[in-house]
């Protein structure tokens, strides 16, 4: 994300993570990330994050969370848009983490997770191991600073979520995926995994078969 006012943009592209990859369970000092969603309503939302390393045993509570983090903790806000083809308006600028941390510790609507961080071929990627009510969900992300096309899609990514909205983030802080992880996998064992096709040509690790959806 960038701080370069008005115009902000992310473009990115998010999969779903059986379990967390050994590639990037070998990140010796993963993110902790405790957030509050403020609002969120069609697509928009604000959000208010503290993320650090994490000093002690991770709990559940929202309030532990925070107070696992590191004194070098960052404290950001962020607002945005709806996603269109895996692009998204979004303005992220620092606060205070001290001030970040109050709000989240203050608020109803929470996502923790462990952010894993490895370069995979052309990409720095990111896997979420999620905490708390939306645990197990493990999830990766890739960002680039224009659309994300022509994309190397790991081995471990069974399925696309750029363009399901129950996987972001704000739809989890108030609908946790351990509510409705079960009916998901039913879901997904039904109909199979699918990929977004309009970005370009997707090439799959371990040539994984091309008549994916």
């Amino acid at each position: 994300m960038s701080d370069t006012g008005p115009g902000d943009f992310e473009f990115e592209r998010k999969f779903l993570v059986r379990e967390l990859p050994a590639v990037v369970a070998s990140d010796p000092a993963p993110a902790l990330i405790v957030q509050a969603y403020l609002f969120a309503a069609d697509g928009y939302a604000v959000r208010v994050r503290v993320q650090g390393g994490a000093t002690t045993e991770l709990g559940t509570d929202p309030g532990e969370l925070v107070s696992a983090l590191d004194q070098d903790a960052i404290g950001t806000i962020t607002t945005k848009g709806p996603a269109v083809g895996g692009t998204r308006y979004e303005a992220e600028r620092e606060l205070d983490p001290l001030v970040a941390a109050e709000i989240v510790r203050r608020a109803d609507h929470v996502v923790a997770k462990l952010r894993y961080s490895v370069w995979l071929g052309q990409d720095g990627w990111v896997v979420d191991q999620f905490l708390g009510a939306n645990a197990p969900l493990v999830v990766a992300e890739v960002e680039r600073g224009g659309p994300v096309v022509d994309l190397e899609i790991p081995s471990f990514c069974v399925t696309e979520l750029s363009e399901d909205d129950r996987f972001r983030n704000e739809y989890l802080a108030y609908r946790p995926f351990a509510g409705w992880a079960e009916d998901y996998r039913r879901e997904l064992d039904r109909r199979g995994p699918s990929f977004v096709d309009t970005l370009g040509r997707n090439q799959f690790e371990g040539h994984r078969p091309s008549d994916h959806r």
